[in-house]
């Protein structure tokens, strides 16, 4: 049974953000509960004996409570979703007739457009935005490793995050609540349209990025679109210095595979409709035309359907 200073968060995605949250969680002595796709994963879930977890140097495998939408029993009151965008809509209408009318819900993940048609489908739910810098990765399925440390804001238009985030900070993670989260992910989105798709296209880790003239002059010309779509929407001010701090996060990063270039070496799905393709059926609507963005969108397209064929 869940209460108001340590509720039971189950979390729908068991990738390597959902599976970090749900280690901790653990760790912390709280309540959690992994919700897998279908009984198959749940099975191969629990024949691997739970999440094999690497922090700080040390592993553990924990055994963390998991279910699917065959074996959920008790009401969904608290719901952590770390899904990829394109697949949280149907992930949700799985587990619908458990979520509570006023669960508290928070999306965690990348990419815009979701946040509204979740609140669509969920009218009267608590419906709260977060983004994360903490690093995770998963070097086989059921295992993560927390590679570095970050920070994770969340807010909400219609509620207080101060408790939400509270609930959320299973030590080390610290959640802080903020009051301008969509600047927050409206950045974080204009980041991952400047680097994401061009690893993919040049099928590089984010630093070498860097070391590319094509790869630098697309970022150019992707960064400055964006400006002219920020500044029309009064999104302006939260992006000075983009061109900056798309180059530095790639240098921070220069290690890291994108998510999207490993959905690509994975063959799945990409989350590119809800990164870029967001961005322009967004500036379409203003009357805007992003050519560089819409270049890069067509050619991950085409590369991902090429390589699921």
């Amino acid at each position: 049974m869940s209460n108001t200073a340590n509720p039971t968060w189950s979390i729908l995605g068991a990738g390597a953000i959902g599976s970090l949250w749900a280690c901790y969680a653990q760790r912390s002595g709280h309540n959690t509960e992994l919700i897998f796709r279908d009984r198959r994963s749940l099975a191969a879930y629990r024949q691997h004996g739970g999440i094999r977890f690497t922090a700080n140097g040390q592993t553990d495998l924990l055994n963390i409570a998991a279910r699917c939408p065959a074996t959920i029993t008790a009401p969904i009151q608290h719901l952590l979703i770390t899904t990829k965008a394109q697949q949280t809509l149907t992930a949700l209408a799985a587990i619908a007739e458990y979520i509570q009318p006023d669960a508290s819900l928070v999306l965690l993940q990348n990419g815009l457009g979701i946040a509204e048609q979740v609140q669509q489908q969920f009218p009267e739910a608590r419906l709260f935005k977060a983004s994360t810098t903490e690093g995770a990765y998963r070097p086989s399925r059921f295992a993560v490793v927390h590679a570095g440390r970050g920070q994770t804001l969340i807010g909400s238009a219609a509620d207080k995050a101060d408790a939400i985030a509270q609930s959320l900070s299973f030590a080390p993670l610290t959640v802080s609540p903020n009051d301008n989260i969509d600047a927050v992910l409206w950045r974080k989105l204009a980041i991952n349209c400047a680097i994401n798709p061009l690893t993919v296209i040049h099928r590089c880790r984010n630093g070498e990025l860097l070391d590319k003239p094509e790869a630098l002059a697309q970022i150019a010309s992707v960064v400055e679109e964006i400006l002219q779509l920020s500044k029309i929407l009064n999104f302006d001010q939260e992006l000075a210095n983009l061109h900056q701090q798309v180059l530095d996060v790639a240098r921070a990063t220069a290690n890291n595979r994108s998510s999207m270039l490993q959905d690509i070496e994975s063959g799945k799905e990409t989350e590119i409709e809800a990164i870029t393709g967001y961005l322009c059926r967004l500036a379409a609507k203003q009357g805007l035309h992003l050519p560089a963005n819409q270049l890069l969108l067509d050619e991950v397209q085409r590369i991902s359907l090429q390589n699921r064929v």
